[in-house]
């Protein structure tokens, strides 16, 4: 079973949240064995094909692994389309995707989680998502290492956006990023959900980590609220 890893975070807060990444390598029926799906959740399934229809199973096989629960506990969507437990309401999820990569945030707060696949294209698509002072802090770096940040910065804003869970949010402006230290492949820092006063601070962990032949290059990040931290 290709799970490449699970990571508990944030050992300071009260009950650390705990992250895993799985690659899929499996066909269809691997994962569906193995998850009982609510009609609800058949019917979602029902509408994407392919790879897609993979990652949404393979990253909700992933979810009922970190809970460590026997039985699988459902999901389904709030009206933002943020996944949350159907039966119980004392854990929080985030689901992420990306190229047949799949991971998976459980957590006693609302949270937010995303990984990356690296892609060339990411520096053509940095302006829609940076600030004008992200982009200086990122240009203090050497160039070969700005392409990592570009996938650090917006995996960052892409966790924030899930742990905000509204929408409405203009990735620019609203989603900010204090400048981090970056070395060994991993770093800390404080984003901030600047859409409404007063602006919301959230714990940050993001890492790009050593793979195996056959695994892609990617980043993940985790976000939690800075005031779950105790």
């Amino acid at each position: 079973m290709p799970l490449l890893f699970t990571r508990r975070l944030f050992p300071v807060h009260r009950q650390p949240p705990v992250f895993g990444v799985w690659q899929i390598v499996e066909e269809e029926r691997f994962f569906r064995r193995r998850l009982a799906l609510t009609p609800a959740e058949e019917a979602e399934l029902g509408r994407y094909r392919d790879l897609r229809r993979l990652e949404w199973l393979a990253v909700r096989y992933l979810l009922h692994l970190l809970t460590g629960n026997g039985e699988r506990w459902p999901l389904e969507k709030d009206a933002f389309a943020k996944p949350f437990f159907l039966t119980n309401n004392g854990l929080h999820c985030s689901l992420s995707h990306s190229k047949g990569l799949v991971g998976a945030l459980l957590a006693d707060v609302p949270g937010g989680c995303d990984l990356q696949v690296l892609t060339e294209k990411m520096p053509q698509l940095a302006p829609r998502f940076l600030h004008e002072e992200e982009v200086a802090f990122m240009r203090t770096f050497a160039a070969d290492v700005q392409l990592d940040l570009q996938h650090v910065f917006w995996t960052a804003k892409e966790s924030l956006y899930k742990a905000y869970g509204l929408k409405a949010l203009d990735f620019r402006q609203h989603l900010r990023i204090e400048p981090f230290e970056w070395a060994g492949g991993s770093g800390e820092a404080i984003g901030w959900v600047c859409r409404q006063t007063p602006f919301q601070p959230y714990s940050l962990y993001f890492e790009k980590p050593a793979v195996r032949p056959g695994i892609p290059a990617f980043v993940w990040t985790v976000c939690l609220p800075s005031n779950a931290m105790a």
